[in-house]
């Protein structure tokens, strides 16, 4: 699991433990509002930690195949779902730095040929609570 504080602006809720829209440096997140957003009014802005729940389905080939663009950033796939775009920069534990999010443990190596890798990973989903 991933941990990232940030500072967001909430926009919408669907209730607590149900999909919440927030906005981070201009990026729309949608996220399990862990946070309370049915007690904020749209536009507030609130520190947030966010979570990655990396998927148990990430196909090795796939990941490391899957950001030809060298790119660090979160794609929205559907829902909380996010393909997380970034650099391996540590091996035991995996860390890729995504750039709004370092995700940790999103897949196991001692190999460390594959620090500066380009990877693509899957999120299960983005967790969002009070930070």
């Amino acid at each position: 699991m991933t941990h990232s504080v940030v500072t967001a602006t909430f926009l919408a809720t669907d209730g607590e433990y149900l999909e919440a829209v927030i906005e981070v440096d201009g990026q729309r997140l949608h996220v399990m509002d862990e946070f309370g957003g049915g007690q904020l009014a749209a536009g507030t802005q609130v520190r947030l930690e966010l979570s990655a729940m990396p998927s148990e389905m990430n196909d090795w080939d796939a990941m490391f195949t899957a950001n030809p663009g060298r790119e660090q950033r979160l794609l929205r796939l559907d829902g909380w779902r996010y393909l997380a775009l970034g650099v391996v920069t540590q091996v035991d534990p995996v860390i890729c730095d995504c750039g709004l999010l370092r995700v940790e443990d999103a897949f196991h190596t001692h190999d460390a040929r594959c620090v500066g890798a380009y990877v693509g990973v899957t999120l299960a989903r983005l967790d969002a609570c009070l930070a």
